[in-house]
């Protein structure tokens, strides 16, 4: 009796390998491992750069993390100069921070008490102490036009009495402050004490 041969094998279809490939792959991105942990001098790296922002608490934390974690004593001591020079750097921004509220304040009641001086003495102070930057140049630029611009109020009163020593001397001290946003009323007043000047000739009057 002649022996049954069994039905060739059905090839495997290529939709099949596509669904095992696609099943590994899934496999793969569950199970893959984490990525490779940063070393020791890209998170000291890091900490410095946390210490540069004023985040001395973070650095702190990452430089008691490395020396639990025995990282090598010149990066360890690397990141604590860092650190220190950064602590002292940020306690001059927030002492000076500080100073400048308390200037602002003080310059602001000045304005409203109608006594830029006492501004400018304050503003003066704080200069000496902490030096010039964008807000002081533009703060200094408000007191002197609100001191100047007193002189010409002061010059005014002047005109009104026909004083002429009192307006020039008004004058004088408004032009020293060397505003451009007064030129055009300083040029003004300075035409008004000509032709005052020019009256008094007419009628006999010597000026000063």
């Amino acid at each position: 009796m002649a022996r049954s041969v069994p039905p060739p094998r059905a090839p495997v279809r290529l939709r099949t390998w596509l669904l095992a490939v696609a099943a590994l792959v899934g496999i793969w991105f569950v199970n893959k491992p984490d990525d490779k942990p940063a070393s020791v001098a890209e998170q000291v790296q890091a900490a410095t750069v946390l210490a540069r922002q004023c985040d001395l608490d973070g650095a702190r934390s990452a430089l008691a993390v490395l020396k639990s974690a025995k990282a090598p004593a010149a990066q360890l001591k690397r990141l604590q100069a860092s650190i220190t020079s950064a602590a002292a750097t940020c306690d001059k921004r927030d002492k000076r921070a500080q100073a400048w509220e308390k200037v602002v304040l003080a310059t602001g009641q000045a304005f409203d008490a109608g006594k830029p001086e006492q501004a400018a003495t304050r503003l003066a102070a704080y200069v000496k102490r902490w030096g010039e930057d964008a807000d002081t140049i533009e703060l200094d630029a408000r007191i002197k036009v609100a001191l100047a611009s007193r002189e010409l109020d002061t010059a005014d009163a002047c005109l009104a009495r026909r004083d002429h020593a009192c307006m020039e001397k008004s004058l004088l001290a408004a032009e020293r402050y060397k505003r451009p946003e007064l030129v055009a009323r300083t040029k003004a007043m300075r035409a008004s004490l000509s032709q005052l000047l020019e009256r008094s000739l007419l009628n006999g009057e010597t000026p000063p």
